[in-house]
């Protein structure tokens, strides 16, 4: 059985990747999810961002490893918070992003991100998401705990739904997935070339 090491402790994400994997026929990928001792570089993108984990994450093990990164644009608010979306979920919430929204007639905002897949030889694969597109909703909503990546997933509307990430079910997700989503992306290339080669 491979073995993925998932450089991440967020369940969300944990999920993502499962579903992902099991939807083109990988049951048999064990993902191995790790909190790693590395510096979160100060960085204007967020594909810099993971490049830069995934390098130390794969200098500290030794071994193939995946990081995930995110990034989140209210376009309002000049495209704040950025990179800085953890950070910001870790101290303000969603009511400090909902009290920043106050009075803004243009609630648009995008999620951007990026998987980087480092293979047994070291070389990067970057798996980049298309933008996702969509609006801060008018309040906080509810949210599952077990599948939901942040407090984002409480006030964020997909452009195609009327409701909040936190809300939505797997029916939900899969009828506004695209092919530009990095789950998908990185999935369809495992079961192309690393697994195939394995």
């Amino acid at each position: 059985m491979k073995t993925i090491i998932f450089a991440t402790t967020n369940q969300g994400k944990l999920v993502s990747l499962r579903k992902a994997l099991d939807r083109v026929g990988l049951q048999a990928i064990a993902i191995d999810a790790r909190s790693l001792d590395i510096i979160e570089p100060q960085a204007e993108s967020c594909e810099e961002v993971a490049v830069s984990k995934a390098k130390q994450a794969f200098e500290l093990l030794g071994q193939p490893v995946l990081v995930d990164d995110s990034s989140f644009h209210i376009t309002a608010l000049g495209g704040f918070p950025g990179v800085y979306a953890k950070y910001m979920n870790e101290t303000l919430g969603a009511e400090g992003i909902m009290s920043f929204m106050n009075g803004k007639p243009d609630r648009s905002a995008h999620f951007d991100g990026v998987l980087v897949y480092v293979d047994e030889q070291g070389t990067q694969h970057i798996f980049r998401q298309a933008p996702y597109l969509g609006r801060i909703a008018d309040k906080i909503h509810s949210m599952d705990a077990a599948t939901a990546w942040s407090e984002l997933h409480k006030i964020f509307i997909p452009e195609g739904s009327d409701k909040v990430l936190g809300e939505m079910s797997d029916a939900d997700f899969k009828r506004l997935e695209s092919e530009g989503n990095k789950y998908k992306k990185f999935a369809a290339w495992m079961q192309a070339n690393e697994v195939v080669a394995a």
